[in-house]
């Protein structure tokens, strides 16, 4: 009685392990497949790298704080060459975020703005000086007196090209602002002498307190750094921060593309034949998806890996305070790409259509998520619409562990049951799908 009860226990657990084996021997035959396409693994390796360094070098400074940023570039034209005139040309050199240009006529100054040699142009007249000279005290703070149109009321005028337009404003409000700040002691000089010496006094007694102020800035800063020193290090490489964004968002979507070596493997196979003979196989259609999919996880998972490590070895990319943590946001981000493979690979019926759904899906999907665009520039609506994309909860996940020197394990690990929940339903959709090819 017992022994008969056991004899379909062991039937079951026999047959399981054959689907097991058969699975084992799927997908060791696809590994081989694909190790024998050395060109195609190449690429999935080499071409986000390429993306990678040709992005990070020429936008590097839109993220770096250490590197030099892009300067402003003015062309100046001064028919006035005064003193007061050359009080503004001495600020604006100070200033690190402009560099000027001198030129002795408008019109050469005009020609080389539209060649694209600089941004902007500003064209000091020859009645600046003796504007200033004809200003009275009222005028610096009366809004209808000799002040109201700004430059144009002394005699000093701003172009730009059309692309750059808000840095034209930018330098109006900069030369102003130098031009006040340089006849403003002159007028008081000259019209309120007593008041301009107690400005001067009370300027100087500032200036005083002020140095003590930084000197004590100075001393504590020191002291927090100390502290900070015996604190975890921060992940931040400053000097290549650009990585820590463009690696992992470039690493995601050149992940995803295992959707098109999938699907083509898998039409492959149904054209020579060998899917309808898999599928008449003991191994159940459980156990033959699985072998089918598991080799473009273990390449998936490869290729990510290499990146990041390609990441740190060539642009000196940090791996985070949490570097561990990083390994189940691959795995799991690998699993949804196969997921989606698999359901593109059981809809699509020609390699056409191969290249249309899984480009239109990869491309879209990384558009949406943030691969293109680092999400922090979205705009909040589009940063909610690419939340329907697993892209979007892996880049969080990284964007917490790559820049963050305390970085929120709880939302890398929502990001990773989204992740999962993302996988679940494509490879649902899949097996159903499965089910119907012919």
């Amino acid at each position: 009685m017992h022994a008969g009860a056991d004899v379909p226990r062991k039937d079951r657990s026999q047959i399981e392990r054959l689907n097991v084996r058969d699975a084992w021997y799927i997908t060791l035959k696809d590994l081989r497949l694909l190790w024998r396409d050395q060109r195609t693994l190449a690429i999935l390796l080499l071409l986000p790298l390429i993306f990678i360094t040709i992005l990070g070098t020429s936008t590097g400074q839109l993220f770096s704080t250490k590197q030099k940023a892009q300067r402003i570039k003015v062309g100046v034209v001064d028919y006035d060459k005064q003193e007061f005139s050359q009080l503004i040309l001495s600020e604006v050199e100070a200033l690190g975020a402009l560099e000027i240009q001198e030129f002795e006529d408008i019109v050469g100054a005009r020609k080389r703005m539209e060649q694209g040699d600089f941004d902007v142009t500003v064209f000091i007249g020859p009645e600046y000086t003796n504007r200033i000279n004809a200003l009275r005290l009222g005028d610096l703070l009366a809004k209808k007196g000799q002040l109201k149109d700004e430059l144009d009321s002394l005699d000093v005028k701003v172009e730009s090209s059309a692309y750059f337009a808000n840095a034209k404003q930018v330098v109006e409000k900069l030369i102003f602002g130098f031009a006040y700040k340089s006849f403003v002691p002159a007028i008081l000089k000259r019209d309120k002498q007593q008041l301009a010496f107690s400005l001067l006094r009370e300027a100087r007694k500032i200036d005083r307190e002020a140095e003590e102020a930084e000197q004590m800035a100075r001393d504590a800063g020191q002291e927090l750094t100390q502290i900070a020193a015996q604190g975890p290090a921060s992940p931040l490489n400053e000097q290549n921060f650009v990585y820590q964004i463009i690696v992992p968002s470039y690493t995601v979507m050149f992940v995803f593309f295992i959707v098109l070596l999938m699907a083509r493997s898998m039409i492959e196979e149904r054209d020579l034949g060998t899917l309808a003979r898999l599928r008449m196989s003991p191994a159940s259609e459980a156990w033959t998806i699985i072998g089918k999919t598991v080799p473009f996880l273990i390449v998936s998972i490869v290729q990510t890996m290499l990146l990041f490590l390609a990441g740190k070895l060539f642009f000196s990319m940090s791996w985070g305070v949490q570097a561990w943590a990083l390994l189940p946001v691959i795995f799991c981000t690998s699993m949804s790409a196969v997921g989606l493979g698999l359901l593109v690979a059981t809809t699509a019926r020609t390699d056409a259509q191969v290249s249309a759904y899984g480009n239109f899906l990869v491309l879209t999907m990384a558009g949406l998520s943030g691969c293109l665009m680092p999400r922090a520039w979205q705009p909040p609506l589009m940063q909610k619409i690419g939340l329907v994309t697993p892209h979007a909860w892996s880049l969080i996940a990284y964007d917490q562990l790559l820049t963050k020197q305390y970085p929120e394990l709880d939302q890398v690990a929502r990001c990773c049951g989204m992740l999962l929940v993302f996988a679940g339903i494509f490879f649902s959709l899949g097996w159903w799908r499965f089910k119907t090819l012919r």
